[in-house]
């Protein structure tokens, strides 16, 4: 064989072989970054005179920002800490005419009562959830009058609290134009009253019930003084109410620096009835009403007075 022939065959051997090995090598495929993305496919043009339509494009599921909390976001967050609104928009609902209810003033509220059990004015705070006080000036002025609610069930619809309460004159005796005004007059010395309160009401009518020892240090002797209210809504704004307010004498009261302060040497019972009507708004409530006291042994008992207007005012603030 001629060395040219035998040049040929070697190329042509060597092209066969490069063949083979490229059909027989594996081509790894692109990166999924390198892909091409396919171009949309053309929409048909509108005919003549029609605007194009745009197609909004869809966002994924994931993307979307939420628009209203989960469940479990709306029960553990703001709405958590928000106090119960207990009652309706009456901001009376802690007393009636100058008795207290079992509804205490709500978390950080701020309130001034005129003419309550607290005397000429007094203010009221909710310290905490389950606990507000009250200070004011007593009806025979040179003193304090002091009070505390701690409440045992508040929801809407009942409430349940331990109620106590003292005025403190700050002169012990002597003779003045107000010394026969308040449960604690000259010569009587601290006057305390402590027991539980319970109301129950709904949208139309309230009950409210207060049972509670009482006592003027400076005569001896112990009281049971108890007072039921019933409230009826006759519109939204105003409401009638009834009350009951009694004085039982336990212990005799006996001393003889007070001997104008004290009874015949017999238990005493002294009654009161009070009726009126309740008008407020969200922030003030005014009751007006008559009281009558209904024994000759009351103190406010008059012959010819059969009864007395009564007046008691709330304004939160």
């Amino acid at each position: 064989m001629r060395r040219g022939e035998a040049a040929v065959l070697g190329a042509v051997f060597a092209a066969a072989l490069l063949t083979g090995a490229a059909g027989r090598a594996q081509v790894p495929p692109p990166p999924p970054w390198a892909r091409a993305t396919p171009a949309p496919s053309a929409a048909p043009s509108p005919p003549a005179g029609q605007p194009l339509a745009v197609v909004p494009e869809a966002v994924p599921e994931a993307a979307r920002w939420p628009t209203t909390r989960t469940p479990s976001a709306r029960r553990g967050g703001e709405s958590a800490r928000r106090p119960v609104q207990r009652g309706s928009d009456d901001p009376g609902m802690t007393q009636h005419f100058q008795m207290p209810s079992a509804v205490l003033l709500r978390y950080g509220d701020f309130s001034g009562m005129y003419l309550t059990h607290l005397g000429w004015v007094g203010l009221r705070r909710g310290l905490t959830r389950s606990i507000d006080v009250g200070v004011g000036v007593p009806y025979y002025f040179l003193g304090v009058s002091v009070d505390a609610r701690v409440g045992f069930v508040q929801r809407e619809g009942f409430a349940a609290a331990w109620w106590g309460y003292a005025t403190i004159p700050l002169v012990g005796e002597g003779a003045r134009p107000t010394s026969q005004l308040g449960f604690t007059w000259s010569y009587a010395g601290l006057g305390w009253a402590t027991g539980p309160l319970v109301s129950l009401w709904n949208d139309r009518v309230g009950v409210h019930v207060g049972v509670h020892i009482a006592q003027r240090t400076g005569l001896g002797g112990a009281w049971l003084f108890s007072h039921v209210t019933a409230d009826v809504r006759l519109t939204e704004g105003v409401k009638f109410m009834v009350q009951g307010v009694s004085f039982n004498e336990l212990s005799l009261e006996k001393s003889e620096e007070a001997r104008a302060l004290l009874g015949n040497g017999t238990a005493r019972w002294l009654p009161y009835a009070l009726a009126g009507m309740r008008f407020y708004t969200r922030r003030f409530s005014a009751d007006m009403g008559a009281l009558a006291p209904l024994s000759r042994d009351c103190p406010l008992w008059s012959e010819r007075l059969a009864v007395i207007p009564w007046v008691a005012l709330t304004h939160r603030f």
